[in-house]
């Protein structure tokens, strides 16, 4: 990520990545796919276009998912902590409507070579205004009851 912007996920797909960075100053975010080195995909989308799903605080496993839209396909990154067994686990899915075209597992995922720091963003959203009514919805732009 560039010097102003915080990864808030990254891991290895194989010889590709994915790489999510935040800019929490300008309210946005920054996606990258591809080769460490020279990304196939970079989008940056501002808070108010993009979905964040934080931990809806039930269940086994503690969990984030942010859905970043390009036309019309999306690209869902998300992480989860089993409580139990301690395991972290992550990947990205990719999208077209509501058809996953393809689920990508992170191949770093709980060995230190992953960043899974999705709750980041989700607090970044909340600074800036953004909010949910119940634990299930999604962010949305507030004001919220």
């Amino acid at each position: 990520c560039a010097g102003n912007q915080e990864t808030v996920f990254s891991c290895s797909l194989g010889a590709k990545r994915v790489e999510l960075c935040l800019t929490p100053a300008e309210g946005r975010v920054t996606y990258r796919f591809g080769p460490e080195h020279a990304p196939e995909i970079e989008l940056t989308r501002d808070f108010g276009e993009i979905t964040m799903q934080p931990w809806n605080g039930i269940g086994r496993a503690i969990w984030d998912r942010v859905t970043i839209p390009n036309g019309d396909f999306s690209y869902s990154l998300s992480w989860s902590l089993d409580k139990i067994d301690q395991e972290v686990s992550g990947g990205i899915d990719v999208a077209r409507g509501d058809t996953v075209l393809a689920s990508l597992t992170c191949a770093d995922a709980g060995e230190g070579g992953a960043i899974m720091e999705l709750e980041t963003l989700s607090i970044a959203m909340q600074d800036a205004g953004f909010c949910r009514t119940a634990t299930y919805e999604a962010l949305r732009e507030g004001p919220c009851e």
